[in-house]
């Protein structure tokens, strides 16, 4: 059940990075979510019904496709799945093309404002000037290097090249290794 969530909200948010590699069009990608679609309970077809709404409005293929899922849902007894399927629905007819996509594109980077309890912490004991609520409140060189990476990934999204399969990575790396050993 987690598995299919997590995979639907990633394929509605980042699956059209994979769309162009074969087996993995924007049709491929609704058949492998919806062949779930009959297993899963109500909350985890509210999310599949979000991620079939993008994939419709990405790719013109998955639009006879899910527009009956959208028909047959917006009768469910499951008061979540029938609002979204009937808001999706109608959002092409109520909306420009321009609009529709700006509704359902990718989620923006999640920013929590929020500070921990450590930094609250130091604020009472410290005050707002002191050098450790600065350092507490800075992200750490790690996260400061994802986000740059989670940054460039979304801007420059991997060639076909460099994106060989797992076995290819894992076999080269074998090779390279081998021939290491061998070489001593």
């Amino acid at each position: 059940e987690t598995t299919v969530r997590v995979a639907a909200y990633v394929l509605g948010e980042f699956g059209f990075l994979i769309a162009e590699r074969a087996g993995m069009s924007g049709e491929e990608q609704f058949h492998v979510l919806h062949q779930h679609w009959f297993n899963v309970d109500t909350k985890t077809r509210a999310i599949l019904i979000s991620t079939y709404a993008k994939l419709a409005n990405l790719y013109e293929e998955c639009r006879p496709l899910v527009a009956p899922i959208f028909a047959r849902s917006k009768n469910s007894s499951d008061v979540e799945v029938q609002q979204r399927c009937a808001e999706y629905a109608a959002m092409r007819e109520a909306f420009s093309p321009e609009a529709v996509e700006d509704l359902l594109r990718e989620m923006p980077p999640f920013e929590d404002k929020r500070r921990s309890a450590l930094e609250l912490r130091l604020l009472e004991t410290e005050g707002e000037d002191s050098a450790a609520v600065t350092k507490a409140s800075m992200p750490s060189e790690v996260e400061q290097q994802r986000a740059l990476q989670s940054a460039q990934m979304l801007s420059n999204p991997p060639i076909e090249e460099e994106m060989a399969p797992i076995d290819e990575q894992e076999d080269d790396a074998e090779d390279e290794a081998d021939g290491a050993v061998e070489e001593e």
